[in-house]
């Protein structure tokens, strides 16, 4: 715990000691590994503090934060996290202890030295006081809380899972983890409220069992409840892997887990996230199989309850449609969205998306285009009014209603410039229509 305390703290006050530093001065080494691991990652800029390397930059639309050794060895990676989509163990923990309180920004750090965590601040604002107080939460990778900083004249509060003298966990509970798992290591225990009227808690064992991160569940008698293992997206099993790869090939696997239960109800869990155009948070879905590897059941954002994202039936109508419009389009996916039918494709080489009717009437038209060949209008309104923001995205709409128009997003190449993001939109001449 002591290594990962002073791994936030060196973080928290990086930018004291921090020197700016240009591309060049950066050894080649650390910048071609930062480039294998955060490809197109965009707005870099390198600072040098202790004779490592830091990367400021935005990665898949999230800021981030890489560290190397000058001889390229990556360190550590810190990346801003959504506060609405919380990892469950510190959300159920701060909903528990901290549910007045506004979390302010929450960040996850991996690290090569495999002592991972979370970092949360949460303002308390109290009655007659001009500024809110100030909390800072550090969990370990399983969720777990390991510190809990205070501000002043707090300094006597109870912190429930650090200092909380009903933690003790039973000698049975210990015993029969000790026999499931041995030599299992950083081995950490939680309760967990029981539903029962006879039995209020629980016990977990967070730990490291074969190299991978590992929850165990016991009734305080001992027994054993479940066990849930962490996996690579590459070392799941080969049904729910292929599921994924068809169906959720362009989002993010945050966590994937092989649950193994007392009662044989075994199943993998798996959480993604899927970053879309004009959204600053992602979409988070979840996805549950049963040990064959068959879906069982999915959770998705209340946003996209209208769309069948497992299979849809596509209309004659609408199919043959498509093909004489798109024929050589290739990876086509459908999903309905309002009523009508969306096909999401490659077509020219250009991600490609088309709306049609339930009548098969084409509506839209909406090409990605390459950003380094805007519309010339588009380019040259983008170069004299926003000369500080650079392009991320841009698309062109082609509607059946002739309202065409160009889309663009930007972002702003200088951190204290507002707004950091823009999205903008132009008419089918190149004009200006509306801002965002």
């Amino acid at each position: 715990m002591k290594s990962i305390i002073s791994a936030i703290l060196f973080v928290l006050t990086f930018s004291l000691f921090a020197q700016s530093q240009s591309d060049e001065s950066v050894p080649e080494v650390v910048r071609k590994n930062f480039s294998k691991k955060f490809p197109r990652a965009e707005n870099v800029s390198w600072q040098e503090v202790d004779n490592n390397y830091k990367a400021d930059c935005f990665f898949r639309g999230r800021g981030t934060y890489a560290e190397y050794t000058a001889e390229g060895e990556w360190v550590q990676t810190v990346t801003d996290m959504d506060v609405k989509n919380l990892y469950p163990p510190i959300e159920r923990y701060i909903n528990e202890n901290f549910k007045k309180d506004k979390i302010v920004f929450v960040e996850k750090a991996l690290r090569a030295d495999k002592q991972d965590y979370y970092y949360v601040q949460l303002a308390r604002k109290e009655k007659g006081m001009k500024e809110p107080h100030i909390f800072e939460l550090f969990f370990d990778k399983t969720g777990k809380i390991e510190q809990v900083k205070v501000p002043e004249g707090f300094e006597d509060q109870t912190i429930v899972g650090i200092d909380d003298p009903n933690a003790e966990t039973p000698a049975a509970v210990i015993d029969s983890w000790q026999k499931r798992f041995p030599r299992a290591e950083a081995i950490d225990w939680t309760k967990k409220v029981n539903t029962s009227d006879s039995i209020d808690y629980n016990y977990v064992a967070s730990f490291i069992y074969r190299d991978r991160v590992t929850k165990a569940e016991f009734l305080p008698d001992g027994k054993w409840i479940e066990t849930r293992v962490e996996y690579a997206e590459k070392d799941l099993y080969a049904p729910v892997l292929k599921y994924i790869e068809e169906n959720h090939w362009d989002d993010d696997l945050t966590i994937a887990e092989k649950v193994t239960r007392s009662d044989r109800k075994d199943y993998y869990y798996v959480k993604m996230e899927r970053m879309e155009k004009g959204q600053f948070r992602p979409y988070v879905f979840e996805l549950f199989f049963n040990k064959s590897g068959k879906l069982q059941k999915v959770n998705r954002p209340q946003e996209l309850k209208n769309q069948y994202l497992l299979t849809v039936d596509i209309p004659p109508a609408v199919a043959k449609k498509f093909k004489s419009r798109f024929s050589s389009a290739k990876d086509v996916q459908w999903e309905t969205q309002e009523g009508n039918w969306l096909a999401q494709f490659t077509y020219r080489d250009q991600p490609t998306t088309a709306e049609f009717s339930d009548s098969a009437q084409w509506i839209t038209t909406i090409i990605e285009m390459d950003i380094k060949k805007l519309y010339a209008p588009v380019q040259r309104y983008i170069d004299k009014e926003y000369p500080d923001y650079k392009v991320m995205y841009g698309e062109k709409a082609t509607r059946k209603d002739r309202n065409d128009h160009y889309y663009v997003e930007l972002i702003c190449k200088k951190k204290n410039l507002i707004p950091q993001k823009v999205a903008l939109y132009f008419d089918k001449t190149g004009r200006l229509k509306e801002e965002e």
